[in-house]
């Protein structure tokens, strides 16, 4: 089975830091892997009503292998998508559409 590593980053709103966890497991493919990150961001958004935390920015990151140790973002190959958290739900965001976003963004003055 392949592994997959997922990273849970989160942040409430008057905060100065984000919380990142990474989390490395098997999946029998990678619809799984999205499956189960889609579980963790629905649960993240769970614990912050119970709490009354507004966010700032979550999100729920998907990479290709086994990368507990790596240096990770979304321009890493192994980079798959991610749940992207906010007040109306969680909305998938995949590793194409961050990166045409990245090329369309006008290079700084």
């Amino acid at each position: 089975m392949p592994a997959y590593t997922i990273v849970t980053t989160s942040a409430a709103q008057g905060t100065e830091t984000a919380e990142v966890n990474t989390l490395v497991d098997e999946f029998a493919t990678e619809g799984e892997a999205v499956g189960y990150a889609r579980r963790m961001a629905d649960e993240m958004l769970g614990m912050a009503a119970q709490m009354e935390l507004d966010f700032d920015f979550s999100n729920v990151g998907l990479y290709d292998g086994d990368l507990i140790d790596a240096e990770l973002d979304p321009t890493d190959p192994a980079f798959i998508g991610m749940w992207v958290l906010d007040e109306t739900g969680v909305a998938f965001v995949t590793a194409e559409d961050i990166r045409e976003g990245a090329a369309e963004e006008p290079a700084p003055q």
